[in-house]
């Protein structure tokens, strides 16, 4: 069993956030059961199936409640001990970089990920599976938020409380003239909460129609009032933040999700 910490420190059981099962089938066959800990709750959110192809490759089968992909790593020994591997899904590189297991990964010293057309994503710097810093791109080569964190100590808070922020999403809505009633699914924002405690790096990551898409989209652009910052080792420091809102339109009633950072970005699925 493996205990894994906030920002991917290796940890025991009391202080973990995700824990690995390894199970090993045979000395080919190999899985790894990624689990969650919520509301104090074991929850299986990802499973990858390694199948050793040769002594350098392992074909992977990936996945979550949403989604399942097949990819191969391919691992290289190193004169230091550690080994650089690549993850490779449709002959596109995924990420590259150094660890020191194979099974499952322990990274060490740089990571470069890429976007699905081969537009470097990022590149970053790792200390026994903990994040240390991080150069960022969005997919069309534009520079993004360096030095960003998807695991804290404490996320951060939006000062004014999360019903004032949902009534003035709800009354941006509103004021466009859009019929909530007649919207179903969900749009999805992310945005980069500062250690100063402005938003920047806005995006739209998920949407339903341009109009709708539009008006989220600028109501965070507009939004005013400070967040408390993210803390990680007694520092303030610069938090991706996914905000989704959930078109769940029930007896007058307009639902929102509850806002959540990207535990398992290490995870790259």
């Amino acid at each position: 069993m493996i205990y894994i910490g906030k920002n991917g420190k290796l940890t025991n059981q009391e202080h973990a956030d995700i824990k690995q099962k390894i199970k090993v089938k045979s000395a080919e066959k190999t899985t790894v059961e990624s689990l969650q800990l919520n509301d104090s709750k074991w929850k299986k959110i990802y499973t990858e199936r390694f199948k050793q192809v040769n002594d350098s490759t392992f074909h992977i089968k990936g996945s979550s409640e949403r989604k399942t992909r097949t990819s191969y790593r391919i691992l290289k020994p190193m004169a230091d001990g550690t080994f650089h591997f690549k993850d490779i899904h449709k002959k596109h590189i995924l990420r590259e970089g150094y660890t020191t297991t194979k099974i499952p990964l322990t990274i060490v010293g740089q990571l470069t990920e890429f976007y699905p057309n081969g537009q470097k994503k990022s590149v970053s710097e790792y200390r026994n599976n903990e994040l240390i810093s991080n150069q960022n791109w969005n997919e069309n080569g534009e520079k993004y938020i360096d030095n960003i964190f998807y695991s804290v100590d404490e996320e951060p808070m939006f000062k004014p409380g999360n019903k004032v922020l949902h009534q003035y999403l709800l009354k941006g809505f509103k004021d466009a003239g859009i019929d909530l009633s007649s919207l179903s699914g969900s749009v999805v924002v992310s945005f980069v909460v500062m250690e100063d405690g402005t938003i920047d790096g806005i995006k739209l990551i998920k949407g339903i129609v341009p109009t709708v898409n539009t008006v989220a989209f600028q109501s965070f652009l507009n939004l005013k009032g400070e967040w408390k910052p993210a803390r990680l080792n007694n520092q303030n420091v610069r938090y991706y933040q996914v905000f989704p809102i959930n078109f769940i339109y029930k007896e007058q009633h307009f639902e929102f999700a509850e806002m959540r950072g990207s535990t398992l970005h290490w995870a790259s699925f």
